[in-house]
Order: structure tokens, then sequence, then C-alpha cells
């Protein structure tokens, strides 16, 4: 297996976009490329980002045409076409988005001091083992896959969201991947978001603040690990953004009896996060008017990479 860094055009493909509402891409490559099956890809994005943004794994190549549509990325339609005409391509998996706080330290002048030329990335170059070090330990400060609070407030079609309503309505709550275009994740985050804070009766089910900009829909199962209940309501818990955040980061986490428990080994030494967290420490989640969150999915998120105790 190769670790590479390949340059993302930010003028020309919205790649962090892509990758946060899609899990694959479709990526252009050359014959002389030899980036292949399996080899590790870290996408550093061009000016004005300058940064690592993005890590994926190959899981095809020399396609000969993209199988995934996300012409909604494209910012230069004319360059898409072209390299359709001229350009084998090849599928990169979603691994992680990185935060902006990891971005700053992924920054092209930060990697130059590991080993990076010039500090920034011209079409794609293998990852020496001081670069790669570097990266990860900045990986292992923790990342996002899909957030809740970013989609929530972004781009939406209200025809979308009468869509995804309307099925949540009837009890199907899949959102699939490869329908997932540009406003689809917000739209779908309006409908299923609407749904959660109305059986909270807009209040955070933690702290009970009910200031609508300080709220947010936060699934239980993250977006990105279960397409089939994307828009469950009983995946989905009200809650205050500074407490969405901790339980997504798995600082807080919610037992299935439903009982708040803080990771005090994440912690550490911050005495004021201590002192935020320490009051919701053995509390009791409010329960909702409907679709009370499942002991399956509060199960399933104890079992993900977010937290680690039990």
């Amino acid at each position: 297996m190769t670790v590479w860094i390949v340059a993302s055009k930010h003028a020309t493909y919205r790649s962090e976009d892509a990758f946060r509402e899609l899990e694959e891409v479709n990526w252009s490559e050359t014959q002389s490329a030899h980036i292949a099956l399996g080899d590790v890809v870290y996408l550093y994005i061009t000016r004005p980002v300058s940064a690592i943004g993005i890590k994926c794994s190959v899981t095809a190549v020399g396609l000969p045409e993209p199988d995934i549509d996300d012409g909604d990325y494209w910012v230069d339609e004319k360059e898409m076409l072209e390299r359709m005409q001229r350009r084998s391509w090849m599928r990169l998996k979603r691994m992680a988005v990185f935060s902006d706080e990891q971005r700053a330290q992924l920054k092209g002048t930060v990697l130059e001091r590991y080993g990076l030329r010039g500090g920034r990335v011209q079409g794609r170059q293998r990852a020496t083992d001081e670069l790669l070090a570097y990266i990860e330990l900045i990986e292992q400060r923790g990342t996002i896959t899909g957030d809740d609070v970013i989609a929530e407030a972004g781009e939406f079609e209200p025809n979308e969201v009468a869509r995804f309503t309307d099925q949540i309505a009837r009890g199907d709550f899949a959102v699939r991947d490869q329908i997932v275009a540009a406003k689809t994740r917000g739209s779908a985050q309006r409908a299923f978001a609407e749904a959660v804070k109305s059986n909270y009766n807009g209040h955070c089910a933690i702290t009970g603040i009910s200031t609508p900009e300080f709220l947010v829909a936060s699934h239980i199962v993250p977006w990105s690990k279960a397409p089939e209940i994307r828009l469950d309501p009983s995946n989905g818990i009200c809650l205050s953004t500074f407490v969405d955040r901790a339980f997504d980061t798995g600082f807080l986490q919610i037992g299935t009896d439903y009982v708040v428990r803080i990771d005090w080994v994440k912690v550490g030494d911050d005495e004021a996060l201590k002192d935020a967290l320490e009051l919701f420490d053995g509390r009791r989640v409010a329960m909702p008017t409907r679709d009370v969150p499942q002991p399956d999915y509060l199960r399933r998120r104890l079992a993900t990479e977010y937290t680690t105790a039990r």
C-alpha cells in the first residue's frame, strides 16, 4: 500500500462538499499516476484553503468513465468534460473529512516543516514517513464525517424538504448515497430536524435550552454510517449545539438507559470543559412526545469510533 498526497483544485471541484455528502466519488487519473487499488490518498485542497482536507481509500482504478453522479460539485464544467475525454478514472472512498481545527494544522506552510516540498502540492506525490507520521498525529485528534450543524445551516430545496417530510410520514427513512447531490443533504436534514425538534417540543433533551439558534437535530447513528435510517426521527435527539459537539466527538455519551455519561479520559486536564460537562454527568435525557430514541441505535453509537469509553 502506498500513501499519496494529491492536489484537489478548489477552483475546479468542491471536493470537501462532495465528500461530506457522498461516501465515494470518481477522480480522474493519468496512465503514469501509479496509484493502485487499496492505496490511501490525502487530498490537498488548493488555494485559498491550502491544506489537506480529506482522507480516502482507492476502491477502483482504470475506469473508462465516471460511474458516480457528482456533477453538482464541479465548478468548471469545461474542465470536467475535457477530463472525461482524455482521462481514465479511479474511485475514492471517504475515510475522513478533517475539521477546521485539523486543517489549520495541515496547512501547506505547516506541512513544509515535515517534508512537504515547497509547502504545497501540484499533481500528486508520495507521502514521506515523516510527513505521514505528522498527519496521522493530527488525525488522532478527531475527524468529522457529516456534521448535522453544518447540514442544518446549509442550502436546501423546498420541494425536496417536502418530499423527505412525506417520506418520513410513510415510515421510509432511507436516503441512498446515489441520490445525494449538492442540496440534498441540507434538505434531508431540514425535514429530519423538523420532526425531531417537534418531538422534543423545541427543547434540548439534556440542557432544556429552547432558543432555536442553539438547537440541532443530532443523529445518534451518524448520517455517514447508516443510509437506511438517515430520516428516522427515533435516530435523532434534539440537542444544543455545545452538547451536540460533545456528543458527536464522544466526550458526552448517552447509554441505552438514557443516562448521560462523560468520558473524563477525553476531557483530560481542560478544567473549563470539565466544569461545563460535569453538569450533565448522570443526568437522564428528557423523553420526546414520540419516536423515543431506540436503544439499538444508542448501542450502535457507543460502538463507533467516536467514543473511547463504554
